[in-house]
């Protein structure tokens, strides 16, 4: 009687690994390891782009400010410059006051003016020898002078006019005169004085311009020397 064989089916055992769901992950991995390897994922995680980006930008505000800064000083030097041009200007414009009072004085004192014209006494040129007679209120200007200082109009200067209209002192009054040496009398017994008009301009640097106007009384009588 012939024996039985037993005939073995071979079993395949499936391994993880042969899944598509396995073959996807074995893939993504791949591609992963090559994206990395390649250092296309390098820059997001690199910081020295965005340092870069700071510094450009502190760099930018710091220049900005300073541009400010430098224009902030410069508008306060103009300022400060311009005021100092100013009372500079004025206060040669002042001081022209003082000169003309001095020389109206002394034309006073010459009953016909000066000697000659023009005369110049140091820095000053009398373009006037007989101002002291005139009674028409004149502006200075450069066309328009009895006396300037220095005699130079390219540099800045001062023009003065004068101008003056005889008027009678009170009886019985005390005529008091200051601001120039040896006019500080009185009268008690009225008399006559000469009210004059001196105008002063300075013409100074940056187109600066001051005008300053002063009324002065002169007692007739006390007139002093001629000297010029």
């Amino acid at each position: 009687m012939p024996s039985s064989k037993q005939v073995k089916t071979p079993v395949i055992a499936s391994h993880p690994s042969s899944t598509p769901e396995a073959l996807y992950a074995i893939k993504f991995r791949q591609i992963k390891r090559r994206i990395r390897d390649s250092g296309l994922l390098c820059p997001l995680a690199n910081e020295e782009g965005f340092v870069l980006v700071a510094a450009i930008m502190t760099l930018l505000v710091l220049i900005i400010l300073g541009i400010s800064s430098t224009t902030t000083t410069n508008i306060e030097l103009q300022i400060a410059g311009n005021d100092k041009t100013n009372k500079q200007t004025f206060y040669a414009a002042d001081g022209g006051t003082e000169v003309g009072v001095n020389l109206l004085e002394e034309n006073v004192a010459c009953p016909e003016g000066f000697a000659v014209q023009p005369l110049t006494i140091g820095t000053v040129e009398v373009v006037n020898r007989d101002f002291w007679l005139q009674e028409t209120l004149a502006i200075p200007s450069n066309t328009m002078r009895d006396i300037r200082l220095p005699a130079n109009d390219a540099v800045p200067h001062t023009n003065i006019t004068i101008s003056g209209n005889t008027a009678l002192s009170h009886g019985s009054a005390l005529q008091m005169i200051a601001g120039y040496e040896g006019l500080g009398k009185g009268t008690a017994s009225g008399g006559a004085a000469i009210m004059y008009d001196i105008n002063s301009q300075h013409l100074g640097n940056n187109n600066a311009e001051s005008t300053v106007y002063l009324l002065w009384r002169h007692v007739v009588g006390l007139e002093g020397e001629c000297k010029y």
